[in-house]
């Protein structure tokens, strides 16, 4: 779980995931990745049993959302064998029980990506406007459907996978997609904010959506190439339409075929470019080096240590 200075909620989320696992029989271990926090965490949280260790894994500077995520799944993933990691918020929103009911349906499908779907969702109306529009925009761009966020659980196997994949850096859940592993939605209701209100602004809200369509860029660039040679060829069908009317017809309106022909070219020369720079921008981001978060991810780590479960820790370094 990615933590920007929010402690109270991230130790109140805690504590509550260890009152909803108690009696499921779970070894469970709990990694706050501290996204360059400002205010400090919490030197323990104490009084859990079901919960065998919470640690914070301090990073270098603020990444943000989505690349605290990487860092986090990179860490799990070099701390040692799993069955399976879960990804979740640390403001609330993620519920416990919710987590639960991922966990229960991860227990039969052991090589599927368990994803909750909101059944229900507490965001305003603005929110949810925007959220509809960026699901639709991401299937007009990518051709695929995404119903998902971050809220998740993979298995080992899957998280073998992500770590090597560039994408993580710029969005969880559309790499998922990206990569045609085999996923199962289980519905869930969002929750509340324990404390606070979101850091994420409109802003981030839009970046956030952007960085999940770049996922597919190559797929985003062909279908706007499609799109503008569709767009060129009407542009071509009408120059020679209103050509025709000029020559072949007996219509005459002073100065029309000059504003039209000039309109039509300047879409055409519009129509021409896009493809031509999506080309360069796909072309040039193929022939680069791409910083897999395997070998990158631990550089921006500054520190790690445990909240709770220090003698526990100890045991399985020895």
């Amino acid at each position: 779980m990615p933590v920007y200075n929010d402690w109270a909620s991230a130790s109140e989320l805690v504590r509550n995931l260890d009152v909803a696992l108690a009696g499921k029989g779970w070894r469970v271990q709990v990694i706050a990745v501290d996204d360059g926090s400002i205010a400090p965490p919490p030197d323990a949280i104490v009084g859990l049993s079901a919960i065998e260790l919470v640690e914070v894994v301090e990073l270098e500077t603020n990444l943000g959302h989505q690349r605290a995520i990487a860092t986090g799944i990179v860490h799990a993933y070099n701390s040692g064998p799993f069955d399976r990691l879960a990804i979740m918020d640390a403001d609330g929103e993620d519920t416990p029980e919710a987590l639960v009911q991922l966990l229960e349906a991860a227990q039969g499908d052991d090589g599927l990506a368990i994803v909750a779907q909101r059944a229900e969702r507490s965001e305003g109306f603005a929110f949810r406007l925007f959220y509809q529009v960026y699901i639709r925009l991401f299937q007009l761009l990518t051709g695929k459907r995404i119903r998902f966020g971050n809220f998740m659980v993979l298995p080992h196997g899957h998280v073998r996978r992500m770590v090597h994949v560039p994408n993580i850096w710029n969005n969880i859940a559309a790499t998922l997609v990206h990569s045609r592993l085999p996923v199962r939605y289980v519905p869930t209701v969002r929750g509340r904010r324990y404390a606070g209100s979101s850091s994420m602004g409109f802003v981030g809200l839009v970046l956030h959506g952007l960085g999940a369509i770049s996922v597919f860029a190559e797929i985003v660039f062909v279908r706007m190439l499609i799109a503008s040679l569709a767009v060129l060829g009407s542009a071509g069908v009408g120059a020679i339409m209103v050509v025709a009317l000029k020559f072949l017809t007996d219509t005459a309106i002073p100065g029309w075929a000059t504003n039209v022909m000039g309109f039509l070219v300047s879409i055409a020369l519009q129509a021409a470019m896009v493809p031509v720079l999506l080309a360069f921008i796909v072309l040039g981001n193929r022939s680069s080096i791409q910083v897999l978060p395997i070998d990158m991810a631990p550089r921006f780590i500054r520190d790690c240590r445990p909240l709770h479960g220090l003698m526990a820790r100890a045991d399985a370094a020895e």
